[in-house]
């Protein structure tokens, strides 16, 4: 029988993005295995308060950059006091820290998850914390585990998990009609939906620039790019220069996304770096035709052709093409979908996640536990 251990999770953001629900989601399931979970969070973070939904105690305090000793010291302490027997980082900055703070206790392992495919830094910090024999890497797709070979950590020390959705997070009963009416849609539009982060290596730009070609086809298509980020002065200035201000809309953050993804005929993801993105995994999950690019990890999720069209990244043209090529095939739409919602349901629900991390946790304390018997 496997035992049970206690994991202090490391996550340095503020606000709620896809990582953050990916350390709920495991924190959920890890728990219903029976492991006890511990949370590191910023104070008053969106996951704290999340994480109190669901009965894990989350433990605050400031984390304020990869060089925080006073930050590292907090979890080498916690990880001493409560006898913590591994710590798992879901981000670059907790990285660095739960690196810090493990140099006086090496016998507790530090399992990093690496969300993006960033290449990685070629600084003595970077060298350090991706090298050392005491972390372990969780890659979310078969992208990112290339990127931190690529990047010389040593594959033994890599191991791929999916990101992971939670199939039930969309029974209720939405069929985008509140979305419609709110962003006052008319019955014979088209709604060609994006959501993520508006920031660079999102794309939304090449997206936009893609708009003008899919109306001289569509003239009635409607274009949403969901979510905030800094590059959202730049999308608007964009917008505003192509004139395009009456088809595309910025709609910021939006809570009820399910009410989105259903009113959607077509979800675009325009990346050009994507570690896997769990927003194309949740538009897969409702059955949304799918259109995105080949960057990072998408590859693992959408198969050209089968379920989904693939383009080249930083392509404009290309984007428009695929998105036109799927409009006009009622047929290939049906088809996408149904292979779709199959691929996730297959290969990336929450509890595969779950189970993998909980698996790669036995593997590194197995790991941990021979290097010590060699040692003594």
């Amino acid at each position: 029988m496997k035992r049970s251990y206690k994991v202090l999770h490391i996550d340095t953001q503020q606000t709620w993005r896809g990582g953050e629900a990916q350390v709920f989601l495991l924190c959920r399931g890890l728990k219903s295995l029976g492991h006890e979970s511990f949370v590191a969070t910023q104070p008053d973070a969106a996951l704290a308060a999340a994480l109190r939904e669901i009965s894990v105690p989350s433990i605050q305090f400031p984390m304020r950059g990869e060089f925080d000793l006073k930050a590292a010291f907090r979890i080498f302490d916690i990880s001493r006091r409560r006898g913590i027997d591994i710590i798992h980082a879901h981000d670059s900055h907790g990285h660095a820290l739960a690196w810090l703070a493990t140099m006086r206790i090496p016998e507790i392992p530090v399992v990093v998850t690496r969300r993006v495919d960033f290449p990685v830094g070629g600084n003595l910090l970077s060298l350090l914390k991706y090298k050392s024999s005491r972390v372990f890497l969780i890659a979310i797709s078969k992208g990112v585990k290339k990127v931190l070979k690529d990047g010389g950590v040593p594959e033994d020390r890599i191991e791929v998990v999916f990101s992971g959705v939670d199939p039930e997070r969309f029974k209720g009963d939405c069929d985008g009609t509140e979305f419609r009416k709110k962003h006052h849609v008319k019955k014979d539009e088209i709604i060609i939906g994006n959501v993520g982060a508006l920031t660079d290596h999102k794309g939304q730009i090449y997206l936009i620039d893609a708009a003008p070609d899919v109306l001289k086809r569509f003239p009635g298509a409607r274009f949403f790019i969901i979510g905030k980020g800094e590059l959202m002065p730049v999308l608007k200035e964009r917008i505003r220069e192509l004139g395009l201000g009456e088809k595309i809309t910025l709609t910021g953050f939006v809570k009820e996304i399910e009410e989105a993804l259903s009113a959607m005929d077509l979800f675009v993801l325009s990346s050009h770096l994507e570690g896997l993105c769990t927003s194309l995994l949740d538009a897969m999950l409702m059955k949304v035709p799918i259109v995105a690019t080949k960057a990072g990890g998408i590859p693992d999720a959408v198969t050209h052709g089968e379920n989904g069209i693939l383009v080249e990244p930083k392509n404009p043209d290309a984007l428009a093409n695929g998105i036109i090529r799927l409009l006009e095939d009622r047929e290939m739409q049906e088809q996408f979908t149904t292979a779709g919602y199959e691929k996730v349901m297959k290969t990336f629900i929450a509890d595969k996640m779950v189970e993998g991390t909980a698996r790669y946790y036995e593997k590194v304390l197995k790991h941990i536990k021979n290097s010590e018997g060699e040692k003594t």
